[in-house]
């Protein structure tokens, strides 16, 4: 018989890529919500960056 306590808990496969593929859904929902404030704060950093060359 198999000790439960000497199986370890670890992921199968198709679990990890569940979890990568809520993790990446996530990514995407804020990168659609935050993108104009990424633009606004991408274009403010380029412009400090050029104007203090």
């Amino acid at each position: 018989m198999i000790d439960n306590e000497d199986r370890k808990s670890k992921f199968t496969i198709w679990e990890k890529i569940a979890v990568a593929v809520i993790v990446i859904l996530i990514i995407i929902i804020i990168l659609l919500v935050f993108n104009q404030n990424i633009k606004e704060y991408f274009g403010i950093l380029k412009d400090w960056y050029e104007s203090s060359n």
